[in-house]
């Protein structure tokens, strides 16, 4: 358990549930939020038991009688169907034994909304900011799954306002097999050099100038069914995804068998900041920007068909990813006059892009804040839930 000082007093008691890939939740009440974590993925049955355990035994040892629940957004999270059962009061899926929590109100809370929350807890943050969400995989308001978001936002949260707006993002491509893309990054390889060199990369002569030829042909051929007819293929806007895809393709790996490994292998090969980068632009998209990288990827092919080193090509797509938030950033600070910003999520878990990036929005004046004593990854999510539906309630 750790005991965090919340820079507010919670209206009613809340207990916020987290998400799924790394189980925690936090009960809260007054001034202090009451965080366990280290569950794991709450996909194991073995691993939600524990949670849901934890929930019961410390609800009662702590004396908190929860009035609000919070949850993350996605309806198909194991946290988020515990929390409906908790507010309903029902039996849960693995225990007999029921919730008498008396009336409760739900709270469905996005993703990366809550990522960035958390990280204004942490530092006690006070006014506008600018909220940089790098993530594996979050449900998102509109139905796609986000994890390259940059966020308006608004401090102290509070309800009645439009406390956040995802102003900007990363381009959306096809995520081929849904979450079988976390562990076969192929998929999402050949999905980014689909969507950056369209039919040709599918050509004989394409794929060996690709330099790919891990990928299976006939998975290939199948893949591309999937996308081109939209089966299982959710679009996803995830920084985490993206560092994936450039891991498989610059490493030449179609698999992995635990989280993150390609992106901790590419920044392990990181030489420096004078290697350069790769260039990318921004796209209009209403009042806000989609970035688009397709000149990331065809960068990246273009120095492997050179025969440049692994080692420099990570470099320059650390470099590129620090400057995509570096001008992103920079350019919504000067249209809505907002001078610092906070960066948060798993993908900030990479020691070098994250120096990188503070260093480079510090030297042009911008006040940046990351997390200290509040987890990055999704460890830290129930806090931001705590702050949002404290809002909301």
């Amino acid at each position: 358990m750790k005991i965090i000082e919340l820079p507010f007093k919670v209206n009613k008691p809340i207990l916020a549930c987290g998400a799924d890939m790394k189980g925690a939740f936090t009960l809260a009440r007054g001034r202090e939020a009451f965080l366990f974590d280290g569950f794991g993925d709450l996909g194991d049955p073995d691993n939600l038991a524990k949670y849901e355990r934890s929930v019961k035994a410390h609800t009662k040892k702590l004396g908190i009688k929860p009035s609000i629940v919070a949850c993350d957004l996605h309806p198909g999270y194991f946290s988020s169907k515990f929390a409906e059962s908790f507010q309903s009061g029902c039996s849960s899926a693995h225990l007999s034994v029921r919730y008498n929590c008396g009336p409760c109100t739900l709270y469905r809370i996005q993703h990366h909304e809550a990522h960035v929350a958390s990280a204004i807890v942490d530092n006690n943050i006070k006014g506008s900011i600018i909220g940089v969400a790098f993530d594996g995989t979050g449900y998102g308001s509109d139905g796609n799954i986000w994890g390259g978001e940059f966020f308006v936002v608004r401090c102290p949260l509070s309800v009645g306002r439009q406390n956040f707006r995802r102003i900007a993002h990363l381009e959306y491509v096809p995520m081929p097999g849904g979450d079988a893309a976390v562990k076969e990054p192929w998929r999402m390889a050949a999905s980014y050099l689909y969507y950056a060199f369209g039919e040709d990369f599918f050509k004989s002569r394409g794929r060996a100038h690709l330099n790919v030829p891990y990928i299976n042909k006939d998975s290939l051929k199948v893949l591309v069914k999937m996308i081109d007819k939209n089966i299982n293929s959710p679009l996803t806007s995830s920084a985490g995804r993206l560092f994936d895809a450039a891991g498989s393709i610059i490493l030449a790996k179609a698999r992995v068998s635990k989280e993150a490994e390609l992106p901790i292998e590419l920044e392990r090969l990181v030489s420096g900041d004078r290697c350069g980068s790769y260039k990318f632009r921004f796209r209009p998209d209403g009042e806000g920007v989609i970035i688009d990288i397709k000149e990331i990827i065809k960068g990246i092919v273009k120095d492997l068909s050179n025969k440049r080193e692994r080692q420099e090509i990570s470099s320059k797509f650390h470099n590129t990813m620090a400057d995509v938030i570096t001008k992103t950033v920079l350019n919504l600070s000067k249209k809505f006059k907002v001078k610092q910003a906070v960066l948060s999520g798993g993908v900030f878990q990479n020691k070098y892009l994250t120096a990188k990036a503070v260093r480079s929005l510090t030297a042009n004046d911008m006040k940046v804040y990351t997390h200290s004593n509040i987890a990055t990854n999704d460890s830290g999510i129930p806090i931001g839930q705590t702050a949002i539906a404290n809002a909301r309630g």
